[in-house]
């Protein structure tokens, strides 16, 4: 494998991991948001939904360019992985998450939903960085 391909390849890995730290920044919402009050806690939650939509936004071209990589190298484009078969769901559950967000303001069911799909989103998250690792090994 040459340098380019090898370069493209890792375009994804560190876009992914820029995109889950900030993950885990947004992740901090739940602790600032019970202490937060008045103005300051709705100009932090409409800059926290701004970046939930970013977020979602960015990892979904994270994951086309993991399959715009694997075509341009020539591995193909279906995942040989469960790193590979769990990036798009993981973008599904960030997807139904985000919509959650959106209705949480209104509606407290949303809400309640919203910070348990976003503890099991992070663990997941943590699982499937964790299965990339990994993977970079054998791809590489």
């Amino acid at each position: 494998m040459g340098v380019t391909d090898t370069i493209i390849l890792l375009l994804h890995p560190i876009t992914a991991c820029l995109i889950i730290a900030w993950m885990w920044w947004q992740y901090g919402w739940k602790e600032k948001s019970r202490t937060l009050k008045g103005e300051d806690r709705i100009e932090y939650l409409k800059r926290h939904e701004k970046n939930g939509e970013r977020i979602l936004i960015l990892a979904t071209l994270s994951v086309l360019l993991a399959f715009a990589a694997r075509y341009y190298t020539g591995i193909g484009l279906m995942p040989e992985s469960l790193h590979g078969f769990t990036g798009p769901i993981g973008i599904t559950l960030l997807w139904v998450m985000t919509r959650w967000g959106k209705r949480a303001r209104r509606d407290k069911i949303a809400r309640t939903k919203h910070g348990r799909a976003a503890d099991l989103l992070i663990t997941l998250m943590i699982f499937h960085s964790f299965l990339g690792f990994l993977y970079i090994f054998k791809i590489l």
